[in-house]
């Protein structure tokens, strides 16, 4: 049994996202150029020890290698075997990058999806620093875009989304990010690859955004924080079951639905 989840937003919060819980009630799992920028609630780390007792933890991440090892919270408190991180298109085996898998998502990129150049210049003709704060390629894969939300161009990014289909990539907002990412980089086929490698038979998995849908989809049971742009996006899901919870108290109450289903099950 494997338990597949995001990170940010789903089990770890920024003080700007964390909502109605006090900083103060919180505990630090993440350190940045000295400072700690996300934390979990107490009780969601006991939750979330509970449940690693009956389960495989698989943390999935948008968040290249680096970027995920600075959350020490999670990578020493709950030492995972695999994590998959770079939004699906690398995955670390006890911290080493899987090469079988590095090698067939790279591939399938190059086959099926346009040069990220190609996407670069798409972008640049929309772009402005008015609204565009940085754009950095990550993992030679995907584009994650810094921007200030209040001044976006809803209608030239709806634009840009239609063109980006038939070019094999996908658009996603999130938060103060916009992801521009080739279709074939997916959380879903990357869990599907960990769910064989460790012969798993169930998967629950728990995430907020658009980029965590394949990964939910791939699940048996899947749980998504309303907050988040799934819960924004959808109305209802016949297959995705939302908090009413937000905030880090939604990290709460998906554990302890997971939880209470696993007994069940």
């Amino acid at each position: 049994m494997i338990f597949a989840s995001d990170l940010d937003q789903t089990l770890i919060y920024s003080a700007r996202s964390k909502g109605e819980m006090e900083i103060e009630e919180m505990v630090p799992v993440e350190l940045y150029e000295g400072r700690h920028i996300s934390y979990m609630t107490k009780p969601a780390i006991e939750k979330l020890k509970q449940l690693t007792g009956t389960a495989r933890f698989v943390p999935v991440t948008t968040r290249i290698p680096a970027q995920f090892n600075r959350i020490f919270g999670i990578r020493e408190t709950f030492g995972p075997e695999y994590v998959i991180v770079s939004n699906g298109g690398t995955i670390l085996v006890n911290g080493q990058v899987d090469q079988d898998w590095q090698t067939f998502v790279r591939d399938a990129v190059k086959q099926h999806c346009a040069e990220h150049a190609e996407i670069s210049s798409l972008f640049a003709k929309i772009a402005s620093s008015h609204w565009v704060k940085s754009s950095d390629l990550c993992d030679d894969l995907f584009y994650s875009i810094v921007v200030e939300r209040d001044h976006l161009p809803h209608e030239s990014l709806e634009e840009l989304r239609q063109q980006l289909a038939p070019l094999g990539w996908s658009y996603s907002l999130q938060g103060r990010k916009i992801y521009l990412v080739p279709e074939k980089v997916s959380k879903g086929a990357a869990i599907q690859y960990v769910k064989e490698k460790l012969a798993s038979t169930f998967v629950y998995a728990a995430g907020d955004s658009l980029l965590d849908e394949s990964l939910l989809l791939a699940a048996d049971y899947a749980i998504s924080p309303s907050h988040g742009e799934l819960g924004r996006f959808y109305e209802s899901h016949p297959h995705i079951q939302f908090t009413e919870a937000r905030g880090a108290l939604a990290s709460e109450e998906l554990l302890d639905a997971i939880l209470k289903h696993a007994r069940i099950a």
